[in-house]
């Protein structure tokens, strides 16, 4: 375990933290429904960033969540960014 995988892990789950209470910030100051989707979005991201940040220290989590595992949560997260933006 190297100690860059364990910062750039706290760095991106942190900032997506942050992005989320912005997000929801923002959702409940404009109450627009593509808002609270985008809030659902980096809720899925967030709990990847735990997950990953959890699988650094715990061999289980890790040897389930595969880079195929990893690979799929990135493509979801992709689509339902890409579902928020078209979405009127």
């Amino acid at each position: 375990m190297e100690i860059s995988n364990i910062i750039i892990s706290a760095c991106v789950t942190i900032f997506s933290l942050g992005l989320l209470v912005v997000s929801y910030a923002s959702y409940r100051k404009y109450k627009t429904p593509k808002l609270l989707f985008i809030c659902g979005v980096f809720v899925l991201f967030l709990v990847k960033g735990v997950l990953f940040s959890l699988g650094l220290f715990i061999t289980e989590i890790s040897a389930f969540f595969t880079y195929t595992i990893w690979g799929m949560f990135d493509v979801l997260v992709l689509i339902l960014l890409f579902v928020a933006t078209i979405k009127r």
